[in-house]
């Protein structure tokens, strides 16, 4: 035992009984077959499922600090000080995976819709949105004026904003 017990508490009917280590040492053959857990640098008295309880929890404790040591675990709790919370280390404060997921979700329902569009359509926007053609300079390819592809591509957009929302 690491420490010096310096009291016993014994059961006497429904309450406990305080005595010195002492005491307890002269008056042992009395206690014989008790079950006592020490608690706070004293014993205590309990119960045979309390007692059995507490030596179960005490061992599994054992069993997982020597697993954990043979397998080198690490636990972030050990970085923890007063002013620093270990775990703080985990959370990524750069990615926003939150919004990349909805926006991996809304460019899947993108490349879909963009999929139900003719080719016609399909290949004026990404001349446009793509390859940076302007408005003016797919009009010199189409050999339309620009006014004309500006209404198209406006076109395609809600026909886009349509099928995404479906």
């Amino acid at each position: 035992m690491k420490y010096a017990l310096k009291k016993v508490f014994v059961l006497d009917g429904k309450t406990y009984l305080e005595l010195s280590y002492a005491e307890f040492r002269q008056q042992a053959d009395t206690y014989h077959g008790r079950r006592f857990i020490p608690l706070h640098g004293m014993l205590m008295e309990v119960p045979e499922d309390e007692y059995r309880t507490f030596y179960k929890d005490k061992r599994r404790q054992k069993y997982l600090k020597e697993r954990s040591k043979d397998n080198s675990d690490f636990s972030y709790d050990m970085l923890t000080t007063n002013e620093f919370n270990g775990e703080d280390i985990l959370v990524d404060t750069v990615t926003d995976t939150a919004g990349q997921a909805e926006k991996n979700v809304l460019v899947d329902k993108l490349h879909k819709a963009v999929l139900q569009l003719s080719i016609d359509e399909q290949e004026l926007i990404t001349l446009h949105f793509q390859q940076g053609f302007s408005q003016v300079d797919l009009a010199k390819i189409l050999g339309i004026n620009q006014s004309n592809v500006c209404r198209k591509i406006s076109k395609i957009v809600e026909k886009l904003k349509f099928l995404m929302k479906i």
